[in-house]
């Protein structure tokens, strides 16, 4: 969150990652804008159409608030440490 590392080489901006099969299917390309919904929220991302990910999984980082990603997760938090939980959830993708 301080990108005060190297990390900004590695992905210099928030991007939904998702298979060429999924994008496909979804008439969605590289950069467009996708709205992900889940019963926590809602965010738009622009699409990373990679092959590093298998057909129905997606993935996006929280490296970068403005993405407002944490908006389509759960807020839920271990009680005892304090820790989120781990950052899975079912969403709905629509090209906007």
């Amino acid at each position: 969150m301080t990108r005060r590392t190297p990390n900004l080489r590695l992905r210099d901006r928030e991007r939904l990652d998702i298979s060429p099969q999924d994008a496909a299917a979804l008439g969605i390309g590289d950069d467009d804008p996708v709205e992900v919904t889940s019963p926590s929220g809602t965010t738009t991302l622009p699409a990373r159409v990679t092959d590093e990910l298998p057909v129905g999984q997606l993935f996006a980082g929280f490296h970068f608030p403005g993405a407002a990603v944490n908006e389509a997760t759960s807020s839920l938090g271990d009680v005892v440490t304090g820790c989120p939980e781990c950052k899975v959830t079912a969403v709905r993708l629509r090209r906007v």
